[in-house]
């Protein structure tokens, strides 16, 4: 199990096996203390990893000052956190364009001028999950919601978006449990029209597939939302998303990101190489923080955080 992140500081390429988990936190930081830690981590030897496995990646571009970024799960994921990260972010990184890339890896490819990937496996689907599934029940549950018509159906966050299964789509949910509404935070939407032939869709994490959805609808009209989810609720009112509480949702991705940067982290790589002096220590995880190092990233979030207030 692992959760690549890739980095790119200008046109130097890292990369990391489990970078994924956090990479929202670390650049909450603000680029004094990200791009230093980015260059600590192992630099990339052989090829890309393949779009669809890479779960997470920036590039910072010092010169443009320009920010790129995409995650697969975090505090950016979920539509309760998701406005006040980006909020906190903009401020951590005063004068840069930010922009976020849908179709993670992708994005980072075109931006430096890199090959295209073009493996792409068959789609993996996630299950539908009844009312009431415990998965519902947690703050931040990843979770998609489909809407057709005037029906809604909750599907796992599991493998690819569901709207790349094209109209399979509909045959698969003809026979699934319905719910009555959802209010909950997710990570992504689709709604079908079926009378018109119209297919809206959004998400908050990346799709490798994006440019190539449209050719899975055809003969119908595909519109892309980016994380505007007001648009999905707009023809939906079965789901019935609110704005989240900012002041508090504010206050929850700071103490998360201080949290992530309370103080020194240890060298893993030489931890393991003491505890199995045999083993053969793979190139990504995750380099060592120095005290100083986080106490500066902790200023820089506590700054953000003063801004937004």
């Amino acid at each position: 199990m692992s959760d690549r992140a890739t980095f790119l500081i200008g046109r130097r390429r890292y990369e990391s096996s489990f970078g994924a988990v956090g990479l929202d936190l670390d650049l909450l930081a603000g680029p004094r203390a990200f791009v230093p830690f980015a260059e600590a981590h192992a630099e990339a030897a052989g090829p890309w990893y393949d779009d669809e496995v890479c779960e997470a990646g920036a590039l910072v571009d010092v010169d443009a000052k320009v920010l790129l970024l995409f995650a697969w799960e975090g505090v950016f994921a979920s539509t309760r956190t998701r406005a006040a990260a980006c909020e906190l972010l903009r401020l951590a990184w005063p004068d840069w364009r930010i922009r976020w890339l849908y179709d993670g890896q992708r994005g980072l490819r075109a931006y430096v001028g890199a090959e295209p990937c073009t493996y792409r496996s068959g789609v993996t689907v996630g299950p539908v999950l009844e009312p009431g599934d415990p998965e519902l029940a947690e703050p931040d549950p990843s979770v998609l919601v489909v809407t057709v018509g005037g029906r809604c159906h909750v599907l796992a966050m599991l493998g690819d978006h569901p709207v790349d299964e094209g109209p399979a789509l509909l045959e698969r949910l003809a026979g699934e449990p319905a719910h009555a509404g959802y209010s909950g935070a997710c990570e992504g939407g689709v709604h079908v029209d079926p009378r018109l032939r119209r297919v809206g869709w959004w998400h908050t994490t990346r799709q490798p597939g994006l440019a190539e959805v449209g050719e899975r609808w055809p003969g119908w009209t595909v519109e892309f939302w980016e994380d505007r989810w007001a648009e999905h609720a707009r023809r939906a009112p079965v789901l019935d998303l609110r704005e989240p509480d900012r002041v508090a949702a504010l206050a929850e991705v700071r103490d998360a990101a201080l949290a992530r940067w309370a103080g020194a982290r240890r060298d893993i790589r030489a931890a393991v190489r003491a505890a199995a002096p045999q083993a053969l220590v793979g190139r990504g995880l995750a380099p060592p923080l120095p005290a100083s190092h986080a106490a500066e990233a902790r200023e820089a979030i506590a700054r953000a955080h003063a801004s937004a207030l």
